[in-house]
């Protein structure tokens, strides 16, 4: 009940804010921000001892972003998904969004860019799993790295003149490890 009357009055004092003076970022702002990532799908892992595509993954997302125009800013990112099943993943994105104002600080805005992925997997204490691996090529023990392209939509709600949330889904294409990307985040413009 607490967080239901918090949210209502965010929610209300975003909207006298648009009442008053329906501001948002402008050219030369920037912005940093943080957002909590779920990757998912694309990496062969093993399960039961069989071969499956792709396992779910957490991680933290540090952006810088930089308003071009009001409504085009570049983005760089650096994303960070902890272990699961003996498998970390890394990735450096540049991304540009076009952002298009709904209402009330409301924004959708597509995301087209570039990754720079690292893949470190590790199963050699695993005998059973290293088999598995082995009998359907795929080495046990490694290092990737690739270069992909990164393409999907965001929807962000300006909280105060300065502060908003964010969220978005992106699939990164990349030959033999693409995968889908949902974040949920906050960002600060100054």
């Amino acid at each position: 009940m607490l967080f239901c009357v918090a949210l209502m009055s965010v929610g209300a004092s975003a909207q006298e804010y648009y009442e008053e003076e329906e501001e948002g970022a402008k050219a030369g702002d920037w912005a940093i921000g943080l957002n909590l990532g779920m990757g998912f799908g694309g990496i062969p892992t093993v399960v039961n001892h069989d071969i499956t595509e792709g396992y779910v993954n957490f991680g933290l997302v540090p952006k810088v972003q930089y308003y071009v125009t009001d409504a085009f800013r570049p983005e760089i990112s650096f994303s960070y998904f902890i272990e699961n099943k003996r498998q970390s993943f890394w990735d450096i994105n540049l991304n540009f969004h076009y952002l298009f104002h709904m209402k009330y600080g409301i924004y959708i805005y597509p995301i087209i860019g570039a990754t720079f992925q690292h893949y470190h997997y590790d199963y050699a204490k695993d005998s059973a799993t290293r088999a598995v691996l082995e009998a359907g090529g795929i080495n046990f023990k490694g290092n990737d790295w690739h270069f992909g392209l990164n393409a999907g939509a965001g929807v962000q709600y300006d909280i105060t003149s300065n502060l908003y949330a964010n969220l978005e889904m992106k699939y990164q294409y990349v030959k033999d490890y693409g995968r889908g990307v949902l974040q949920l985040g906050i960002g600060y413009r100054f």
